[in-house]
């Protein structure tokens, strides 16, 4: 074999790695979804939140509120259509620590969900509000957070966690929208 044929074959087997490994790449918002437009939480409040593992002699849920946008994946496309509108239907919490200790019912509350069923028109820009329950008074009853009851957690005072938060919706024309934010969530048993 000659040595511009092996350059060549070399060459040819470079460049075609180097278009397979670009045909994998894509932005997540264009492979993601099919829908035409994006479901995006712009912001959470209030942030960081301060849950009172036990409030007056009783126990309440936390609620927050997310700023929820609603924009076309294609910028240059500025006419509104009723379509597009997104109807958010569900959410999900899953809770985290940023020491890494993750067990659910131990180091962190168990994860839930929750029903809602809000339409948000799309804009080409401002937010609209959604109100949805972050912390169930169920999980203050549960540990690790009735730990925090009296200052009993063991040595911990305050407990600071992460609520990750993913909605899910649907375009009033049936294509499926997600969107994921997060929350920072100090639990104590606050002064009263």
């Amino acid at each position: 074999m000659s040595r511009s044929f092996i350059r060549s074959t070399v060459g040819r087997a470079g460049l075609l790695s180097l278009v397979v490994g670009f045909a994998g790449c894509s932005a997540d918002y264009s492979t993601g979804s099919t829908a035409t437009v994006h479901l995006l939480v712009a912001g959470v409040s209030p942030s960081p939140l301060q849950s009172d593992v036990l409030k007056g002699g009783g126990i309440q849920s936390d609620n927050a509120t997310l700023a929820i946008a609603v924009r076309y994946k294609n910028t240059n496309y500025d006419t509104i259509m009723y379509t597009n509108a997104v109807i958010v239907e569900r959410y999900e919490i899953k809770y985290r620590r940023s020491d890494g200790r993750g067990v659910e019912g131990q180091d962190v509350p168990f994860s839930i969900s929750g029903v809602v069923t809000s339409a948000y028109d799309v804009k080409l820009s401002g937010t609209d509000p959604l109100v949805i329950e972050v912390v169930r008074a169920q999980a203050k009853m549960e540990p690790p957070l009735r730990n925090l009851i009296g200052g009993n957690g063991g040595g911990a005072m305050v407990v600071t966690m992460f609520a990750d938060i993913t909605l899910h919706g649907r375009t009033v024309s049936g294509q499926v929208v997600t969107a994921t934010s997060s929350l920072q969530i100090d639990f104590a048993d606050w002064a009263d």
